[in-house]
Protein backbone atom coordinates (compact mmCIF):
# COMPACT_ATOMS: atom_id res chain seq x y z
CA UNK A 1 0.00 0.00 0.00
CA UNK A 2 1.59 3.41 -1.23
CA UNK A 3 2.35 5.99 1.73
CA UNK A 4 -0.25 8.66 2.09
CA UNK A 5 2.22 12.17 1.02
CA UNK A 6 2.06 14.34 4.37
CA UNK A 7 1.98 17.99 3.29
CA UNK A 8 4.31 20.77 4.58
CA UNK A 9 3.91 23.71 6.69
CA UNK A 10 5.32 26.88 6.58
CA UNK A 11 4.81 29.00 9.69
CA UNK A 12 5.64 32.78 9.44
CA UNK A 13 5.08 34.78 12.78
CA UNK A 14 6.40 37.95 14.51
CA UNK A 15 5.83 41.58 15.45
CA UNK A 16 3.70 43.35 13.44
CA UNK A 17 4.31 45.33 10.76
CA UNK A 18 7.50 43.24 10.10
CA UNK A 19 6.54 41.72 6.62
CA UNK A 20 4.72 38.38 7.44
CA UNK A 21 1.90 39.02 4.85
CA UNK A 22 4.89 40.30 2.19
CA UNK A 23 6.68 36.96 2.59
CA UNK A 24 3.38 34.88 2.10
CA UNK A 25 2.28 36.75 -1.00
CA UNK A 26 6.08 35.64 -2.27
CA UNK A 27 5.50 32.03 -1.87
CA UNK A 28 2.36 31.75 -2.57
CA UNK A 29 3.52 33.93 -6.14
CA UNK A 30 6.57 31.05 -6.11
CA UNK A 31 4.26 28.42 -5.80
CA UNK A 32 1.69 29.09 -8.37
CA UNK A 33 5.12 29.52 -11.13
CA UNK A 34 5.67 26.42 -9.96
CA UNK A 35 2.38 25.21 -11.62
CA UNK A 36 0.87 24.96 -7.89
CA UNK A 37 -3.12 25.77 -7.44
CA UNK A 38 -2.65 28.15 -4.83
CA UNK A 39 -5.55 29.74 -2.57
CA UNK A 40 -5.22 32.54 -0.07
CA UNK A 41 -7.43 32.81 3.01
CA UNK A 42 -8.20 35.43 5.44
CA UNK A 43 -10.20 36.16 8.49
CA UNK A 44 -13.68 37.63 8.01
CA UNK A 45 -13.13 40.00 10.45
CA UNK A 46 -10.01 41.34 8.96
CA UNK A 47 -11.31 44.31 6.35
CA UNK A 48 -8.15 46.31 6.73
CA UNK A 49 -7.61 47.56 3.24
CA UNK A 50 -9.67 45.29 1.23
CA UNK A 51 -11.80 42.38 2.22
CA UNK A 52 -11.33 40.00 -0.76
CA UNK A 53 -7.16 39.83 -0.88
CA UNK A 54 -4.02 39.91 1.45
CA UNK A 55 -2.75 43.56 1.10
CA UNK A 56 0.51 44.57 2.74
CA UNK A 57 1.02 47.71 4.17
CA UNK A 58 2.97 48.61 1.12
CA UNK A 59 -0.36 48.16 -1.15
CA UNK A 60 1.05 44.94 -2.46
CA UNK A 61 -2.07 42.20 -2.95
CA UNK A 62 -3.20 39.08 -3.15
CA UNK A 63 -6.79 37.66 -3.92
CA UNK A 64 -7.75 35.58 -0.83
CA UNK A 65 -11.01 33.91 0.41
CA UNK A 66 -12.57 35.25 3.52
CA UNK A 67 -13.45 32.40 5.87
CA UNK A 68 -15.67 33.09 9.56
CA UNK A 69 -14.08 29.49 10.98
CA UNK A 70 -11.42 27.28 10.38
CA UNK A 71 -14.42 25.04 8.61
CA UNK A 72 -14.85 27.53 6.46
CA UNK A 73 -11.30 26.90 4.58
CA UNK A 74 -12.35 23.12 4.58
CA UNK A 75 -14.95 23.88 2.54
CA UNK A 76 -13.38 26.26 0.18
CA UNK A 77 -10.28 25.11 -0.91
CA UNK A 78 -11.30 22.60 -3.08
CA UNK A 79 -8.49 21.35 -5.08
CA UNK A 80 -5.58 23.58 -4.09
CA UNK A 81 -2.05 22.20 -3.23
CA UNK A 82 -0.68 25.38 -1.15
CA UNK A 83 -2.96 27.51 0.80
CA UNK A 84 -2.24 30.32 2.64
CA UNK A 85 -4.20 31.21 5.92
CA UNK A 86 -3.30 34.90 7.39
CA UNK A 87 -3.57 36.43 10.52
CA UNK A 88 -4.06 32.63 11.63
CA UNK A 89 -4.16 34.09 15.30
CA UNK A 90 -8.09 35.20 14.56
CA UNK A 91 -8.78 31.27 14.24
CA UNK A 92 -8.15 30.79 17.30
CA UNK A 93 -6.92 26.91 18.19
CA UNK A 94 -9.66 25.38 16.33
CA UNK A 95 -7.51 25.96 13.42
CA UNK A 96 -4.49 23.27 14.67
CA UNK A 97 -6.89 20.35 13.66
CA UNK A 98 -8.21 22.06 10.18
CA UNK A 99 -4.30 22.43 9.72
CA UNK A 100 -3.43 18.81 10.43
CA UNK A 101 -6.45 17.40 8.45
CA UNK A 102 -4.53 19.46 5.65
CA UNK A 103 -1.02 18.38 5.90
CA UNK A 104 -2.64 14.59 5.88
CA UNK A 105 -3.99 15.26 2.37
CA UNK A 106 -0.81 16.38 1.28
CA UNK A 107 -1.39 20.22 1.02
CA UNK A 108 1.77 22.77 2.14
CA UNK A 109 -0.13 25.31 4.45
CA UNK A 110 1.81 28.67 4.97
CA UNK A 111 -0.09 30.30 7.98
CA UNK A 112 1.20 34.10 8.90
CA UNK A 113 0.30 35.10 12.28
CA UNK A 114 1.50 37.34 15.20
CA UNK A 115 3.80 35.91 17.75
CA UNK A 116 2.36 37.83 21.15
CA UNK A 117 -0.88 39.39 21.74
CA UNK A 118 -1.32 42.73 23.33
CA UNK A 119 -0.54 41.32 26.56
CA UNK A 120 2.55 39.88 25.70
CA UNK A 121 2.03 36.17 25.79
CA UNK A 122 1.66 33.51 23.05
CA UNK A 123 -1.00 34.28 20.77
CA UNK A 124 -2.26 30.95 20.12
CA UNK A 125 -2.60 28.98 17.85
CA UNK A 126 0.70 30.27 16.59
CA UNK A 127 2.82 28.42 19.35
CA UNK A 128 0.95 25.57 18.48
CA UNK A 129 1.24 25.95 14.74
CA UNK A 130 4.77 26.55 15.19
CA UNK A 131 5.30 23.06 17.03
CA UNK A 132 4.03 20.99 13.99
CA UNK A 133 6.00 23.14 11.08
CA UNK A 134 8.68 21.59 8.77
CA UNK A 135 9.88 25.63 8.68
CA UNK A 136 9.40 28.63 10.91
CA UNK A 137 10.22 32.11 9.92
CA UNK A 138 11.26 34.71 12.45
CA UNK A 139 10.50 38.92 11.68
CA UNK A 140 10.59 41.41 13.41
CA UNK A 141 10.28 44.83 12.90
CA UNK A 142 12.15 47.40 14.33
CA UNK A 143 10.69 48.46 17.45
CA UNK A 144 9.04 52.30 17.32
CA UNK A 145 11.04 53.78 20.25
CA UNK A 146 14.53 52.20 19.73
CA UNK A 147 15.02 50.73 16.23
CA UNK A 148 16.03 47.24 17.81
CA UNK A 149 13.83 44.27 16.60
CA UNK A 150 10.93 44.02 18.39
CA UNK A 151 9.19 40.65 19.57
CA UNK A 152 5.76 42.48 21.01
CA UNK A 153 2.82 44.52 19.29
CA UNK A 154 2.30 47.67 21.41
CA UNK A 155 -1.39 48.78 21.52
CA UNK A 156 -1.69 52.57 21.53
CA UNK A 157 -5.54 52.90 21.68
CA UNK A 158 -8.35 51.35 24.43
CA UNK A 159 -9.52 48.05 23.88
CA UNK A 160 -13.27 48.15 22.79
CA UNK A 161 -14.02 45.13 21.16
CA UNK A 162 -12.77 41.24 21.30
CA UNK A 163 -10.76 40.77 18.12
CA UNK A 164 -8.40 43.77 17.96
CA UNK A 165 -7.92 44.61 14.32
CA UNK A 166 -5.74 47.45 13.35
CA UNK A 167 -3.18 49.15 11.73
CA UNK A 168 -0.83 51.79 12.26
CA UNK A 169 -2.79 53.99 13.93
CA UNK A 170 -3.58 51.16 17.28
CA UNK A 171 -0.80 49.35 17.10
CA UNK A 172 2.99 49.30 17.06
CA UNK A 173 6.09 47.26 17.06
CA UNK A 174 8.00 46.83 20.23
CA UNK A 175 11.22 45.52 21.91
CA UNK A 176 10.94 43.52 25.22
CA UNK A 177 12.02 46.86 27.12
CA UNK A 178 9.81 49.30 25.28
CA UNK A 179 6.61 47.15 25.35
CA UNK A 180 3.71 47.77 27.99
CA UNK A 181 1.54 44.79 28.17
CA UNK A 182 -2.28 45.83 28.77
CA UNK A 183 -3.56 46.42 31.71
CA UNK A 184 -6.28 43.65 33.51
CA UNK A 185 -7.58 40.51 32.00
CA UNK A 186 -7.32 39.48 28.39
CA UNK A 187 -10.45 39.46 25.94
CA UNK A 188 -11.98 35.98 25.42
CA UNK A 189 -11.39 34.84 22.43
Amino acid sequence: MAEVPRGRLIVIHGSMFAGKTETMIARLRLARQAGRRVVAFKHSIDDRYDADHLVTHRGDRFDAKRAATPADILEQIADAQTIAIDEAQFFGTALIPVVASLLERGVEVIAAGITNDAWGRPFEPMPDLAALASEEVLLRAPCRVCGQPAAFTQRLVPVTTTHMVGGLEEYEPRCADHFTPLPGPPEQR
